[in-house]
């Protein structure tokens, strides 16, 4: 069995970027369309290593991965007046990891992998979306939101936790949604004199944290992170719910938001995973947040997109185009190591927010415990710095 035809991909993101680079490298012709405008900007801080380092290094991305540097010398956690009661250097985790380590954006490995596929001649259409997916037998019929039709020989649906592929094939999402009991929200400021220093800052009180990230001498993200019910908010609404779940915290979390002048946080979602029985149904496959969201509390969520593409691209390369027996495989190979990490975030997450009775003295001398030389690798490799492809090739 060959794939006959061309490919499309629904999501010009980390995992559908990926996927496209390797099958267009494996001689397919791929096609990648993506909602919005352009490619993102807006997106978290996030510490790159494991399974998504492995992929990056099999791709020949590492060069471009280390050429990416940020003011930020060390990850410390500071108290209402903004006193550090705990600090890890950058080159500890470094070290950690043997050196497979670098301190990025997601928006840029999302440029890095977008770059490659333009080298490459990958199409990729923005502001297109897929209205509709009926599959044929030996194709499946696809409608974009302009009218136009087209028929592919596969489809993925790399539209991330919301994806539209994912509704159109599986159903509504709700049936395959996990909510972890909290909001994140997350934006930037071009110009601030906050004593952040060189320095990722992380401030926690009952029921919220907030972290910020220098970017240069004048520009610093935000991500805040913070317990509620799960309740629709509006667009317009986000920056004002935000705002009320901040009101009267302390050292900067309040002044921060008020500092930022946009009209609700780039960033706004709830922490939500997606669990489902499968990933595929005939033709169609789906791959990172749209199939196995860890959310961002796992710090694997790109890993995974990663390692995700990796193994459908080889699948179908191992297995000539037999899409059934690749998909099957696919699955094989990842759903387990998902599942374990979709339930160590879900655990994460009931601590990494203090509540009202939590023990502050005892968390400081947890936090500080887990920074210390010695206990360091063994936290990291519970949060996956053993690649999940590291006996697969």
């Amino acid at each position: 069995m060959t794939i006959d035809g061309k490919i499309l991909i629904s999501g010009a993101g980390i995992a559908g970027l990926t996927l496209a680079v390797l099958l267009k490298e494996q001689g397919h012709d791929p096609v990648v369309v993506e909602r919005d405008e352009a490619l993102r900007t807006e997106g978290y801080m996030m510490d790159f290593f494991g399974s998504g380092w492995d992929v990056a290094e099999r791709m020949g991305l590492v060069p471009e991965l280390r050429k990416i540097r940020y003011p930020i010398d060390a990850l410390q956690f500071v108290d209402n007046q903004g006193d550090v009661y705990a600090s890890l250097p950058i080159s500890r985790v470094s070290r950690a990891l043997g050196g497979k380590y670098v301190y990025l954006r997601r928006p840029d490995l999302g440029h890095i992998l977008y770059e490659r596929a333009q080298s490459l001649g990958v199409e990729i259409r923005f502001d297109t979306e897929i209205t509709a997916i009926e599959e044929t037998g030996d194709a499946v019929h696809v409608t974009f939101d302009d009218g136009m039709p087209g028929d592919f020989a596969l489809v993925f649906g790399a539209d991330g936790v919301h994806s539209g592929v994912r509704h159109l094939v599986f159903g509504d999402e709700a049936q395959f949604a996990r909510f972890l009991g909290a909001y994140v929200a997350a934006f930037h400021l071009n110009e601030h004199r906050f004593p952040v220093g060189r320095a990722m800052k992380l401030h926690e009180e009952p029921d919220r944290v907030a972290a910020y990230y220098p970017l240069d001498d004048t520009r610093l993200d935000a991500t805040y992170v913070f317990r509620h019910d799960e309740t629709h908010v509006a667009p317009d609404e986000r920056l004002a719910f935000v705002r009320q779940a901040y009101a009267g915290a302390g050292w900067i979390g309040e002044t921060m938001l008020d500092a930022y002048q946009g009209t609700e946080p780039i960033y706004f979602d709830t922490l939500t995973q997606i669990a489902m029985p499968r990933w595929s149904r005939g033709r169609v496959a789906l791959l990172g947040d749209a199939c196995g969201c860890l959310t961002l509390l796992a710090g694997q969520g790109s890993h995974m997109a990663m390692a995700g593409a990796y193994v459908i691209a080889r699948e179908l390369e191992r297995h000539h185009g037999n899409y059934p027996t690749a998909f099957a495989a696919y699955e094989a190979t990842l759903k387990p190591a998902v599942a374990a990490r979709q339930e160590d975030a879900a655990i994460f997450a009931r601590y990494f927010i203090p509540s009202a009775h939590s023990w502050p003295w005892l968390r400081r001398l947890v936090i500080k415990m887990m920074f210390s030389p010695l206990v360091l690798p063994f936290m990291f490799r519970t949060f996956g710095a053993r690649s999940v492809l590291r006996d697969y090739s």
